[in-house]
């Protein structure tokens, strides 16, 4: 364990991928960690999401927290900013959670996502952004034929329909709305492994090259997530269309 995690720990966390932050908490002893739940949807505003994230952050602080902990990606630029006055700050070295998720293994690049792909897992089938409830906004203030056709066109780049089996849900389900997905828009569909291990990483204290970690005053940079010299992350328009 890092010897800087110590003292009182609190996780700030987006309630997006609750099931994954609670395999972590029942695989583990985390009894000394506090999460945080945020609600989801602040990544659909970088600058909301940055402000929302700053004050919680400050809050912490101000309950006594020496160790800050944010299951967070880059987010669209979102988390650019991001500091503590006092306490250690730690976060994952990735642009968002499907990067995170995708992560199995020794990280070979920064961006794991494959273009065209539309990826789910449970957290993101039950989102109001997600396709299914879109779609049910615009058929309602559209009609059944518009509302489906204007799905089409925002969709038009994607090929395919990808299921992230992370282990922490019953995965039936979510291919199923999945399938839902994929028929609605004539795509592929498929599921692919994903992982736990990133997060667990973080709220361990296991911190290497995947966890950035912030001294007090410190703020998180975009250059922070850079990754082996590639600096070629994921646009904000496919991070927004990914999520």
């Amino acid at each position: 364990m890092d010897k800087r995690y110590s003292g009182k720990k609190i996780l700030i966390a987006c309630s997006m991928i609750e099931d994954e932050i609670n395999q972590v908490f029942d695989q583990f002893d985390c009894s000394d960690v506090e999460i945080r739940w945020m609600e989801r949807g602040y990544h659909n505003d970088p600058d909301e999401l940055r402000e929302v994230i700053q004050k919680e952050i400050e809050r912490a602080e101000s309950d006594g927290a020496d160790t800050v902990m944010l299951a967070y990606g880059f987010c669209g630029k979102g988390a650019s900013g991001w500091h503590t006055e006092r306490a250690i700050l730690a976060m994952p070295r990735f642009d968002d959670c499907c990067n995170i998720m995708l992560c199995t293994g020794k990280r070979q690049k920064r961006n794991l996502l494959e273009a065209g792909n539309m990826y789910l897992t449970k957290g993101w089938s039950r989102d109001e952004g997600a396709l299914l409830s879109m779609l049910k906004r615009a058929q309602e203030r559209y009609g059944e034929r518009r509302g489906l056709k204007a799905m089409k066109l925002m969709f038009d780049s994607y090929t395919k329909v990808t299921v992230i089996d992370t282990g922490c849900y019953e995965l039936a389900p979510v291919q199923e709305y999945a399938e839902k997905c994929a028929d609605l828009l004539e795509l592929e569909k498929c599921t692919v492994k994903g992982s736990n291990e990133i997060l667990r990483k973080l709220i361990a204290g296991e911190w290497d090259e995947d966890i950035i970690v912030k001294k007090p005053g410190e703020p998180v940079r975009d250059e922070d997530f850079e990754f082996g010299g590639d600096t070629g992350g994921v646009s904000d328009q496919l991070w927004r269309r990914t999520i």
